[in-house]
């Protein structure tokens, strides 16, 4: 694992700050005070029947150089609309990779800008609460930032869904459930605080299941162009759609997000590990999400794993990792985090270079 220090960068703007003049709205240019390699974008957006969001980023080199607009989202809540991210558009010094702006070799950004394009009927075009973007350097296989967590916090009350449940049903989207394993932890969070879908909402799953959400948030989540129910900012834009404020970003350790679990904040996580590498898990993945609750007695991560072990029940989802297997896998991921809440709820205080 590396021993290089990340630095991160989150940065947003609120529905008061967001004025679009013929309906495109573009963020004044940001520059987070390091050269960056990555950047990841978000949005909160409600869309109407028959409308939707494109939302576009450019980034500038060290070198001054400015990307083309590379559009990171086609994006609507209205399951008539099809949401996609944009491929074959990456030019001499940025690649869009799904839900990323990635660095082509040799570059670094010093500075970016977000573009939102709101379409739809006139007198009915969605409406923006949240856009921003999260921006780093040296992120993924970094050694954590140091600190501690304190043991036996923990988020009660988040509900526990196995992707297992789901195996082969709707194999349209990403072969089935096998492949949920980031909507059904954004399932989790959603109905813990309160805003899953109802039962109406929900009459059009075809199985019988106790989970219904979990095909459910896949139909909303599912990115046409990635092929795939995976892609983070896709995942909390649902979140944002049904009142939450929601958003991607990473933090250092888990240290930082203890600091979530202790203001009542459950955490969705990125993770990747092989054989033997996360003791107990049961199960192998290039990229993988479960949802952090808390910290057992000893300090180590309590989990919902919607993996389960690849047992198909609700009841082996909880799980406990080691503190050290689960931040390796984490780090692979640069330590990605949905961060998801209530407007109401309130984060926890961010640090000098602010992640969240």
């Amino acid at each position: 694992m590396s021993t290089d220090s990340i630095d991160v960068f989150w940065t947003g703007w609120s529905a008061a700050q967001i004025a679009p003049a013929a309906g495109v709205w573009t963020s004044p240019e940001v520059s987070p005070g390091f050269s960056f390699d990555e950047l990841i974008a978000s949005w909160n957006v409600r869309t109407p029947a028959g409308s939707w969001v494109e939302v576009a980023a450019q980034v500038v080199t060290e070198s001054g150089i400015r990307s083309g607009w590379l559009v990171l989202a086609r994006w609507s809540s209205d399951p008539a609309f099809t949401s996609t991210s944009v491929g074959g558009q990456d030019d001499a010094v940025a690649v869009a990779a799904d839900d990323t702006i990635l660095a082509r070799d040799g570059h670094r950004f010093t500075a970016f800008s977000l573009r939102l394009s709101l379409h739809g009927p006139a007198g009915s075009l969605p409406r923006a609460s949240l856009l921003g973007a999260m921006v780093s350097a040296n992120a993924r296989d970094s050694a954590p930032a140091p600190g501690t967590v304190r043991p036996g916090a923990v988020v009660g009350g988040v509900p526990a869904y196995s992707q297992q449940l789901h195996r082969d049903r709707y194999p349209h989207w990403d072969g089935g459930g096998q492949s949920w394993c980031s909507a059904a932890s954004t399932a989790m969070i959603a109905d813990f605080w309160g805003v899953g879908p109802t039962p109406d909402e929900t009459a059009w799953v075809d199985y019988e299941t106790p989970d219904p959400q979990v095909p459910f948030t896949v139909r909303e989540v599912y990115d046409e162009s990635f092929g795939g129910a995976g892609n983070w900012a896709f995942n909390t834009a649902y979140a944002g759609a049904r009142g939450l404020v929601a958003y991607v970003t990473r933090l250092r350790s888990f240290a930082e997000a203890a600091r979530f679990v202790e203001a009542g904040i459950p955490l969705v996580l990125a993770v990747s590990h092989q054989e033997g590498e996360l003791t107990g898990a049961g199960y192998v993945t290039n990229g993988h999400l479960l949802v952090l609750t808390g910290f057992d007695g000893a300090g180590n991560p309590v989990v919902h794993d919607p993996a389960s072990h690849r047992i198909a029940s609700d009841d082996e989802v909880r799980a406990t990792y080691d503190l050290g297997e689960l931040d390796r896998a984490w780090s692979r991921s640069g330590r990605v985090v949905y961060v998801i809440r209530p407007p109401e709820v309130a984060l926890p205080e961010s640090s000098a270079q602010p992640n969240w």
